[in-house]
């Protein structure tokens, strides 16, 4: 790849910036270019609904990872520190604020996700959030 190429791409901190915002509208045509094909998501084991562990692909991660926690969690990520790795890594550290869709139930959990990028694509994250409040959030308290 040659350095004009390189220098054109979108830096790392760019491409989650716009990620964040896109997933929390639910925007595929916002995340599709954002994200390489051969997508790798790395999410907490435990998560509840299958959403833990490796996601192969951007279109497992969309559908079995970002959508499906979607589809049971009306959440976002509130991303509050940056940090540029040496070797060209982002680690972004944050909460999920927002609740479970059926049973109302409030989530605020700490996040810590690396991301990675190559050709103004990104190619994994790796997240660790603390799955035993998703877990309980989708429990009914009747009270």
């Amino acid at each position: 790849m040659s350095q004009d190429a390189v220098a054109n791409e979108p830096p790392i901190t760019e491409l989650v910036a716009a990620l964040y915002p896109a997933l929390a509208k639910g925007d595929r045509e916002a995340v599709r270019p954002l994200v390489a094909p051969d997508f790798v998501g790395t999410l907490t084991e435990g998560l509840p609904l299958g959403i833990g562990g490796v996601h192969r692909g951007r279109d497992e991660m969309m559908r079995n990872g970002w959508w499906a926690i979607g589809r049971a969690f009306d959440v976002r990520a509130e991303p509050s520190l940056w940090m540029s790795c040496p070797d060209g890594r982002l680690l972004v550290v944050g909460r999920y604020v927002g609740s479970a869709r059926e049973s109302g139930t409030p989530i605020d959990a700490a996040f810590v996700h690396l991301w990675s990028a190559e050709a103004g694509q990104l190619t994994s994250v790796w997240q660790l959030t603390d799955s035993a409040l998703f877990v309980r959030a989708l429990e009914r308290t009747d009270s």
